[in-house]
C-alpha cells in the first residue's frame, strides 16, 4: 500500500521503495507523473491517487523519462489516460515497443512547453540531456514544486550508464534557480533547491577527483586504488551524505568508464553542442 504525502495544496508525492513520483489533483482532474515499473506498483499508485482524490483516476500522465522502472507500467496504471512526453522520449518508447509502456499521444517539443493540464499550470522543461532521453523537469510554478528524475539528496549514485556527465550538473543548477520550495526526485528523499545544487557539486567533485587521479598516474580502472583516492579528497565536503562510504568507489569507477574513457552517451561527439542544445520554447 502506497501512502500519498501532500507537499503543496493538491500536489502529492508517492514513494515505492527507493522510487518516487508525484501527482496533482486540480480543478479539471488528476495529472500523474510516471507510473512506476511493475503492475503491482502501478496499481498501488493508482489506488493512492483514488484515496487522495475521492476515487478519481488519472486523466493525463506525464512520462518524464523513458526508463522502464519509472514509466514502464503506464498500460496497467492508466490505460485510458492521455500520455504526454518529450518528443525524444516518445521516440525511445515507440522504438522499444514494450507492451506495458504506452506510446505518448502529446509530444513536448524543443526546450519545453507551458500547458494547462487538469486545471493546473505545468511548465515542462527540457534544457538538454541529463538522464535518459528527453528527461523532462516538471515545474508547478503556482505550487512552487519541481519534479525531476536524476538528482538525489544522498551519495547513492551507484550506476551512471546514461547520465550525460558533460551537461547534467549544469542543467541541475539552472533548474535549481527556479522559485521552488520542494524538489521531488524520482529516486530518494525530497530535496530543497540548495540540496539540488549540492547534488551537482558532489558529482562535479567526483569528476574532478577522478581527473586528478588520472593526472597523478593512478590506475584509475582499479576501484581499490581510485576509490580511496577520491574518498580522501571528498570526505571533508561530502562525507556526511548518506551512502558516501559505500558508493564513492563505484561512483568513481562509473565516472571513469562512462566519461573519461569515452562516454556512454554523447559527451565525446565531434560537435556535442550542435546535437544537444534544444530549440527555444515556442
Amino acid at each position: 500500500m502506497l501512502i500519498p504525502e501532500e507537499v503543496a495544496s493538491g500536489v502529492f508525492t508517492v514513494a515505492a521503495g527507493d522510487h518516487r513520483t508525484a501527482f496533482v489533483v486540480g480543478s479539471g482532474g488528476v495529472v500523474a507523473l510516471n507510473s512506476f515499473g511493475s503492475r503491482d506498483r502501478a496499481q498501488s499508485y493508482r489506488q493512492a491517487i483514488a484515496d487522495a482524490a475521492g476515487g478519481a483516476e488519472p486523466e493525463i500522465v506525464v512520462a518524464t523519462i523513458d526508463h522502464l522502472d519509472h514509466t514502464g507500467a503506464t498500460a496497467d496504471f492508466a490505460p485510458r489516460a492521455e500520455i504526454v512526453a518529450h518528443e525524444l522520449c516518445a521516440r525511445v518508447i515507440e522504438g522499444r515497443g514494450a507492451p506495458s509502456q504506452r506510446l505518448p499521444q502529446r509530444p513536448i517539443r524543443g526546450g519545453g512547453e507551458e500547458l494547462e493540464l487538469g486545471g493546473t499550470r505545468f511548465a515542462l522543461r527540457y534544457l538538454g540531456p541529463t538522464q535518459g532521453t528527453g528527461n523532462l523537469a516538471v515545474h508547478l510554478p503556482e505550487h512552487r514544486v519541481l519534479f525531476l528524475a536524476g538528482p538525489r539528496g544522498d551519495a547513492r549514485y551507484g550506476l551512471l550508464p546514461d547520465f550525460h556527465l558533460r551537461h547534467v550538473t549544469r542543467i541541475w543548477r539552472e533548474i535549481a534557480a527556479l522559485d521552488v520550495d520542494v524538489v521531488i526526485p524520482a529516486r530518494g528523499r525530497l530535496m530543497t533547491t540548495a540540496e539540488l545544487v549540492r547534488a551537482a557539486d558532489y558529482l562535479d567533485a567526483v569528476k574532478r577527483a577522478c581527473q586528478e587521479g588520472f593526472a597523478a598516474g593512478l590506475p584509475i580502472w582499479e576501484i581499490e586504488t581510485l576509490g580511496p583516492f577520491v574518498s580522501d579528497r571528498l570526505r571533508e565536503g561530502f562525507g556526511d551524505l548518506p551512502g558516501f562510504d559505500r558508493h564513492i568507489g563505484i561512483t568513481s569507477i562509473r565516472v571513469v568508464h562512462h566519461y573519461l574513457m569515452g562516454g556512454w552517451g554523447m559527451e565525446d561527439t565531434a560537435e556535442p553542442d550542435a546535437l544537444l542544445e534544444p530549440s527555444a520554447p515556442q
